[in-house]
């Protein structure tokens, strides 16, 4: 089983139980190991991560700093840790301030020569701030993705977007082993606001002989950002024990992030394919054997690629992504963004920061599109469904010369754009509509 796509493996300094364990020993020689590898380990403040984020360039911070602060707070009894996070947002509120505009895309550790990993930390620190009452519930309303209502499915409700032909998880679950053995996980963004696209990957698994099922929830991620760790791991639990119930053994995602999420509780139960790599090895069978692809592109004469922050590590989603471009838009030229691959920016969406400081995304999306326009590219080729809303978000009111044309890959590869003017539209107008009393009373009453 091979969950690396979603796994950002490094070492990670020895804890004290482990140490504990080594001095039991009484081997001088591992003591002297265990000590030096755990320098080797801890932030130099050697300020690289400082240099490469604006978040942190700004206080003067680096993720030592940040690290040293969540530590001394957690160290103290359950009880005292809301007052002592009180007091940090009191007494440093550049620290405060940096934390939650923190969008957890990596991009400041990603070369970390002590292997610290960014985002793991202020999550932590979203969930102590949400604890003391700094990120109150009400905030994250629209998002609360584990009720019966949030954003997705009430837009789902409101404008009939449903999947009857396809097998759903739930009804899966309940007939048990054998109908199925493929979870399709498109993720809440896709389908939500493309379900004409999901029908199109939906139909095509059908079509190379994979028994599916389809999951319309989403995978925590927004949670996750609102520091609502235990109400994220009930809700990937209850998918998960879906799962177990169907008997699936393989989950396909759209999106690295969605994956990501997963791999935390179910990755050593089922097999977590990128939904790219499956498009490629099926694809190139059916090549192989005389038979259609089952891909109808559109046109594209250049394109660019902006890699998702959460495929960072390893690429499995960039990789064939590039590939499958390659192969059904063999005229197209294919030009790369500086920062890609590991080096990959983060579109300002992540960690809910937009609700916060609404400037950091719009900086950190404009400086995606720039950078795509300097490539001389027509078109830019998006992995997440996230980044393929922020992007067409931006563009929407800008003039061609700002612009950018903004594909999702499943766009390009099925022929189904996705119509985000409709959708901007549709957003706005549904809490003005019939349904608009509704809404307020469901999210804010």
């Amino acid at each position: 089983m091979d969950t690396r796509a979603f796994e950002q493996q490094r070492p990670q300094k020895l804890s004290g139980e482990e140490l504990a364990q080594i001095a039991q020993l009484g081997s001088p020689a591992l003591d002297m190991i265990a000590a030096w590898a755990n320098k080797h380990l801890t932030c130099s403040h050697c300020k690289r991560c400082t240099l490469r984020c604006e978040v942190l360039k700004e206080p003067a911070l680096d993720m030592g700093l940040v690290e040293e602060g969540y530590l001394a707070i957690a160290s103290l009894p359950l009880d005292e840790q809301v007052e002592a996070t009180l007091r940090v947002a009191q007494e440093r509120p550049e620290l405060y301030h940096a934390l939650r505009r923190c969008c957890f895309c990596g991009f400041c550790t990603a070369t970390c020569q002590t292997h610290m990993l960014a985002p793991e930390r202020m999550r932590e620190w979203r969930q102590l701030f949400m604890r003391a009452g700094l990120m109150p519930p009400e905030d994250s309303r629209l998002v609360m993705v584990d009720d019966q209502w949030h954003i997705f499915s009430a837009y789902r409700a409101i404008y009939g977007i449903a999947y009857p032909e396809f097998v759903s998880l739930a009804s899966a679950a309940e007939y048990g082993p054998g109908w199925v053995d493929t979870l399709f996980f498109p993720g809440c963004s896709l389908v939500s606001y493309a379900p004409d696209l999901t029908r199109k990957v939906g139909q095509w698994l059908t079509d190379n002989g994979i028994a599916w099922a389809l999951s319309d929830d989403c995978c925590g991620s927004p949670l996750m950002s609102a520091g609502l760790f235990d109400q994220a791991e009930a809700l990937r639990k209850r998918i998960l024990d879906q799962i177990r119930a169907a008997g699936i053994t393989r989950v396909v995602t759209v999106c690295p992030g969605c994956g990501e999420e997963f791999a935390e509780l179910m990755g050593a139960e089922v097999d977590i394919v990128p939904l790219p790599e499956l498009l490629l090895e099926k694809s190139r069978t059916a090549e192989a054997e005389g038979r259609p692809s089952g891909f109808t592109p559109l046109p594209a004469t250049s394109v660019t690629f902006f890699d998702s922050c959460h495929d960072r590590f390893d690429s499995r989603h960039g990789a064939s992504i590039r590939e499958l471009v390659r192969r059904n838009l063999p005229e197209a030229t294919f030009l790369e963004m500086d920062h890609r691959r590991k080096g990959t920016l983060c579109c300002g969406a992540g960690g809910a920061v937009a609700a916060y400081d609404g400037e950091v995304t719009e900086r950190r999306v404009w400086r995606i599109i720039d950078e795509a326009r300097d490539t001389g590219a027509e078109t830019l080729v998006t992995t997440c469904p996230t980044c393929t809303y922020t992007v067409a978000q931006a563009c929407l009111g800008a003039g061609p010369d700002r612009g950018i044309g903004n594909r999702h890959y499943l766009e390009l590869l099925f022929g189904e754009e996705i119509a985000w003017p409709v959708v901007f539209d549709q957003l706005g107008s549904m809490w003005t509509g019939d349904y608009g009393p509704w809404l307020t009373s469901t999210f804010f009453s």
